[in-house]
């Protein structure tokens, strides 16, 4: 028994050891996916195939949750989706008119100008918890489950924007969305697609200006 024990000790240094050996191309490769992401505005209006974007969805399920609450919830819009919810918005003056009566209109008719090129929407909610140090620690894990789903679609060669849109956050929308608005707050809407061109990068603050070595 001693024997099969220093065995299994023995197999398990060297999978330890070959997993230390493969870290720095793991590390290499997880670098390049996350600075080479960027929010995509223009897409091409070609779909995106179902697959792909399950396998994008089943990151978010990865993202670190507190108590393992998985709280993070998903209403998955295809092209066929967005067309129907795009006549449910034109049909809702109450959604036109958020933020407000004189700006609400013009925002609604950018939205839509910009479904039609969309492949996919998601909207993200959480699941709210009465313990408001639960519901922010919820809320974190669920933006973390979003970062998630983003640096999928990027590396899949998609673009997104993690959008918060009033007219997709309006309680009528998440409730045609099937969201349980009683239970659930929005964490945005992201919108999916082909990217058109790929943006530069954006500023970064140095590392020196925003970490403390103690």
């Amino acid at each position: 028994m001693q024997e099969r024990h220093q065995g299994y000790r023995a197999v398990a240094w060297a999978a330890g050891a070959a997993t230390v050996r493969a870290m720095p191309a793991a590390l290499d490769s997880l670098t390049a996916t996350i600075r080479g992401r960027r929010t995509v505005k223009a897409f091409t209006g070609a779909p995106i195939a179902s697959d792909v974007l399950s396998q994008c969805l089943d990151l978010a399920r990865w993202a670190p949750n507190h108590r393992l609450h998985q709280p993070w919830r998903f209403a998955v819009l295809d092209q066929a989706a967005i067309a129907r919810l795009a006549l449910f918005l034109r049909s809702r003056d109450d959604i036109a008119a958020v933020p407000d009566a004189i700006k609400g209109p013009a925002k609604l008719a950018k939205l839509l100008a910009h479904l039609p090129s969309l492949g996919a929407i998601i909207q993200v909610t959480w699941v709210r918890d009465a313990d408001p140090t639960i519901d922010l620690e919820d809320h974190a894990a669920a933006a973390a489950a979003v970062e998630h789903i983003l640096l999928g679609v990027h590396a899949a060669g998609l673009g997104g924007f993690w959008s918060s849109s009033a007219a997709l956050a309006h309680p009528e929308t998440l409730r045609w969305c099937g969201c349980d608005v009683q239970r659930e707050a929005f964490l945005g809407s992201l919108w999916l697609g082909h990217p058109q061109h790929i943006p530069e990068p954006s500023p970064r603050r140095p590392l020196s200006e925003v970490a403390r070595w103690l």
